[in-house]
């Protein structure tokens, strides 16, 4: 199984939404796990592996995504930033070291 890492920016002005958006992803397009890192550096992770036995409770079928990452990123994944009123979202490619960092919550 291959495995690809994005982070996903976006520029919103909500407190509760996450900033950032690291994500792992196979080469089937199932989000494995991601970590949403907030304006006050707080981080929350979550791997479909912590949901062993309670598989019906993913949003898809062996995915945190309901759909397939590459689908519903497609503009994203071909360089242009999404806006949609104030909000702004980018993605970015990252090395597997630069994730792991995160989800170590040491970078």
């Amino acid at each position: 199984m291959s495995l690809s890492y994005f982070r996903c920016d976006w520029a919103h002005e909500s407190a509760e939404e996450p900033v950032s958006i690291f994500y792992e992803v196979d080469d089937e397009g199932r989000v494995l796990r991601l970590i949403d890192v907030f304006r006050d550096g707080s981080r929350e992770r979550d791997a479909v592996a912590n949901y062993v036995g309670r598989e019906h409770e993913l949003p898809g079928v062996d995915s945190l995504s309901e759909d397939d990452f590459h689908d519903s990123v497609e503009a994203l994944l071909d360089d242009e930033d999404v806006v949609e009123g104030e909000d702004r979202l980018s993605l970015t490619p990252v090395e597997a070291s630069v994730f792991e960092a995160a989800w170590r919550l040491d970078a």
